[in-house]
């Protein structure tokens, strides 16, 4: 009996077991067909193109239709039943893409947009020049900087609206033809309604070759047996483009010479070295000397106050910034305390302001004395104690004018050449040197203040206080306003510069060492100084010098040497 009811327990265990475990396999199998079952498409929204397809797919074989917006939208595929069709945009608009499984339903939006076409016809162009001013004869290239849109062509058409003052080639090539100023129009070819413009001037030029004989062949004064050494300025291109020096133009023949080089002295500046040791013939030592310059007028930017920019580089421009022999101190005492005063009665604050009071206080205070020899002393402090009286030439009033800009921070410098012009009208003039002052403006560069030039001029030298102070009549003061803006920031193409900086010491070293060529007072002091400071170096260098048996030999004025300068006009190989 026991047995039995034993028995029958575990039959119904084992059948609650199977029960249960075929619960759980029916169960398994409904998940898994549900799953199988469930419908999916790929992907569920896309952006396409007018023109473009693309792909849509289903987990499925199903049926694909176009649902809503069939005028945007079209199926391509050949057979709308399967897995995966093709869609091609057809306008702009929204679609909506059916696929359909049995009961199950499945869209898919189709967002349909027309792709830009940039447009190649400009709306606006903009025309740039690797230069804006160019002297005549010389070339610049206009250009198109850009267009709006950015997709547009650049192709234009280029004129000038004066080709008696420059012309202008198919590809933007300009060229300087007369001075005076033109407008360059670039045309689009797309459109010839957009156009651009941009203002080209051409500047007064003066190009020619530049001749040096110099000879130190005077048994007199210097005959055989000694050593004999000269020293001659070789100009540079400038950094500014208003003067061209082509290196291979540079020539020179010394036959008899025991040497002769280029050098660069301790300002910087280059010169041709010859020397002759004492065995050469006096008749021997002949140096011809002779380069190419292109010279182009300086014209003030109408906006160059505003082209300051930043403050002085005073690391940089230390050698422009220093005192020199013959400036005094420029820390304390006269050119100090002038200078501060002037600055400070202009209310000025700018290096342009500081530059122009200046160089307004020189023009209204100073006057060139002609009897002065070569082109001055520079001796700054004697000139400021002595205003009242005429101070000399070119080398003092612009000595005045850089040791106030120096003694305020102004970078400043006396830069020494050539009368061009001089040359020209009268060739047989030994009288051909200038020097002129020059101040360093920050993001303009060295620009032109050349009070020295306006204080010569024959209708004010001697004659300034009928133009200048408070009682002169309004004409003249008119006159004098107007002369005073013309010499301030520009220059003609007349002048030409060799070198710049003082207290020089040449390469190789001069001998001299002394002030050799100083005027003396009754008691041996020095009266007043020429080329050379108390230890032999130049205070500038503007003629050739030379030395015969280390000594020093006049190079001015009644010269111990001969030497000539002449220009010949019109000579292009300037390497432009």
């Amino acid at each position: 009996m026991q047995h039995s009811i034993s028995l029958k327990k575990r039959l119904l265990t084992l059948l609650i077991a199977a029960e249960f475990l075929l619960g759980s396999v029916f169960a398994a199998g409904s998940e898994t067909s549900a799953a199988t079952s469930r419908l999916k498409v790929s992907p569920t929204k896309k952006t396409i193109y007018v023109g473009k397809a693309t792909t849509l797919k289903a987990n499925k074989k199903v049926r694909w239709s176009v649902y809503k917006g069939k005028k945007y939208v079209k199926i391509v595929s050949k057979s709308k039943y399967a897995k995966k069709i093709t869609v091609k945009g057809l306008k702009n608009g929204t679609s909506y893409i059916k696929a359909k499984y049995g009961k199950k339903i499945k869209k898919v939006k189709i967002t349909v947009k027309k792709k830009t076409v940039a447009s190649n016809v400009p709306t606006k162009i903009t025309l740039a020049a690797t230069q804006n001013s160019i002297g005549v004869g010389d070339h610049c290239s206009v250009y198109v900087k850009s267009v709006s849109p950015s997709t547009a062509s650049k192709a234009v058409t280029y004129s000038s609206s004066n080709e008696k003052i420059a012309t202008v080639s198919r590809s933007g090539l300009i060229s300087g033809v007369k001075d005076g100023t033109v407008t360059i129009t670039a045309t689009s070819t797309k459109n010839n309604a957009r156009k651009a413009t941009i203002k080209i001037t051409v500047l007064k030029t003066l190009r020619g070759t530049v001749k040096l004989t110099a000879s130190l062949s005077t048994e007199e004064k210097c005959p055989k047996g000694k050593v004999a050494r000269l020293w001659i300025p070789v100009p540079e291109t400038d950094a500014n483009g208003s003067q061209t020096v082509s290196p291979s133009s540079i020539k020179y023949t010394a036959k008899h010479a025991t040497e002769a080089k280029i050098t660069t002295d301790s300002a910087g500046n280059k010169a041709l070295y010859v020397e002759w040791d004492e065995n050469a013939d006096p008749k021997d030592r002949t140096v011809d000397f002779s380069f190419n310059v292109v010279r182009r007028e300086i014209i003030r930017p109408a906006n160059m106050q505003a082209l300051e920019k930043g403050t002085v580089d005073k690391e940089k421009m230390a050698p422009y910034l220093k005192e020199t022999k013959r400036s005094g101190s420029l820390t304390s005492g006269i050119v100090k305390e002038t200078a501060d005063k002037i600055v400070k009665d202009a209310h000025a604050t700018t290096v342009y302001k500081k530059a122009y009071a200046i160089y307004d206080w020189v023009c209204e205070n100073l006057r060139r004395d002609n009897s002065t020899p070569a082109i001055g002393s520079g001796d700054v402090q004697y000139i400021l104690k002595n205003t009242d009286k005429g101070i000399g030439k070119c080398t003092d009033v612009n000595a005045v004018f850089v040791a106030l800009c120096r003694a305020e921070g102004i970078p400043a410098r006396s830069v020494y050449g050539l009368k061009l012009n001089a040359m020209i009208d009268n060739p047989n003039t030994p009288y051909v040197q200038k020097c002129k002052p020059q101040y360093y403006l920050p993001g303009y560069g060295w620009a032109e203040a050349d009070v020295s030039a306006l204080l010569k001029l024959p209708d004010i030298m001697g004659h300034e206080d009928d133009y200048r102070g408070k009682n002169v009549s309004a004409e003249k003061a008119q006159i004098w306003k107007s002369l005073k803006d013309e010499y301030w920031g520009s220059a003609d193409d007349h002048w030409m510069m060799l070198s710049a900086g003082g207290d020089i010491t040449l390469s190789p070293k001069q001998d001299e060492k002394t002030a050799a060529d100083a005027v003396l007072n009754p008691d041996g002091s020095v009266k007043n100084y020429g080329i050379l400071n108390g230890d032999g170096t130049l205070h500038y260098f503007i003629y050739p010098y030379a030395e015969y048996d280390g000594h020093y030999l006049k190079n001015y004025g009644t010269t111990e040497f001969d030497y000539k300068y002449s220009f010949e006009e019109g000579n292009d190989d300037c390497g432009c």
